[in-house]
């Protein structure tokens, strides 16, 4: 069988987690950068990505292509949460807590990307944007066989989301300059297992020129 061949006319935009707890000063992973500097947390290259996907967002709009949102929020007590949450700290202070808990200020999407009316917003519980969300049927019901990757983390939801994307038959594009990790060389590294074997690595510029040339 012939491989599918990605078609920016079928295809959606998926903004991953441009969340303020992910992305927003004041928010969960700019709090700990502050508080833990031996986590070497680099929040200055995931706050970085709200203009990038932002170019993102403007173009598929601009071109009448579907933009879907996939959002992670929880209950407070992480009881839905379908994720290693005993992870994270099991007493957690002020600087900790209440990470994309639903219903605060953290788990909403940020401003500058907020969706449109009419536009899907996907809540999950995990990594995964597929697992036991309506991500799929969204995508198959707007006639969208190429799934244009971009959010936050690289190397977590925006990877798991992208597997499970190839292995449902989605052609998918990651776009490495609209996508970031907490840390940069693990982000370039992901990049590498992507390519090989998930998606086509692509630019935000590659993306626009596509849409540009339909």
């Amino acid at each position: 069988m012939a491989a599918a061949e990605s078609d920016i006319t079928s295809s959606a935009l998926i903004v991953v987690d441009m969340q303020n707890d992910f992305v927003s000063s004041g928010g969960y992973f700019e709090r700990i950068s502050k508080a833990h500097p031996e986590k070497a947390i680099d929040y200055e290259f995931l706050s970085a990505q709200i203009p990038n996907v932002l170019r993102l967002v403007d173009a598929f709009r601009a071109a009448g292509r579907p933009v879907v949102y996939v959002r992670h929020a929880l209950q407070p007590d992480y009881s839905d949460a379908c994720f290693p949450y005993w992870r994270l700290p099991q007493d957690p202070g002020p600087i900790e807590s209440g990470f994309i808990v639903e219903g605060t200020w953290g788990a909403e999407i940020v401003e500058e990307l907020k969706p449109r009316e009419g536009e899907n917003v996907v809540t999950k519980k995990g990594y995964n944007g597929f697992h036991n969300t309506p991500l799929e049927p969204i995508l198959r019901n707007l006639g969208v066989t190429t799934c244009v990757m971009s959010g936050v983390t690289s190397c977590v939801c925006v990877s798991s989301t992208t597997r499970a994307g190839a292995e449902r038959n989605f052609r998918m594009l990651f776009v490495g300059d609209c996508t970031a990790e907490t840390h940069r060389e693990s982000h370039e590294s992901e990049l590498g297992t992507i390519s090989w074997a998930y998606a086509d690595v692509v630019t935000a510029d590659d993306v626009i020129a596509m849409l540009k040339a339909c």
